[in-house]
């Protein structure tokens, strides 16, 4: 939420707004039993047509993915039992 709400390209205001709103679309979808790993652009895609700030948003960030390897280890590691 931080970046995307700070460099929104209509302002913080609008960067919260677009937030708020793709967060309750989201969550509106979930209760509604819709999948949303698969379905969740499309989702948000369509809660954009109603909200100029999330339209602005999904045009400058709606390609960024996170796949990638994780760097983080964990502190522990588990050893078996016997």
């Amino acid at each position: 939420f931080g970046g995307g709400t700070i460099g929104h390209p209509m302002g913080i205001q609008a960067g919260a707004t677009a937030n708020r709103v793709a967060l309750e679309a989201m969550v509106k979808a979930r209760n509604e039993g819709r999948n949303i790993l698969a379905e969740g652009p499309e989702i948000l895609k369509k809660a954009a047509q109603h909200s100029p700030a999330l339209a602005a948003a999904l045009d400058t960030w709606g390609s960024v993915t996170f796949d990638f390897a994780s760097t983080d280890t964990p502190d522990v590691l588990p050893t078996p039992s016997n």
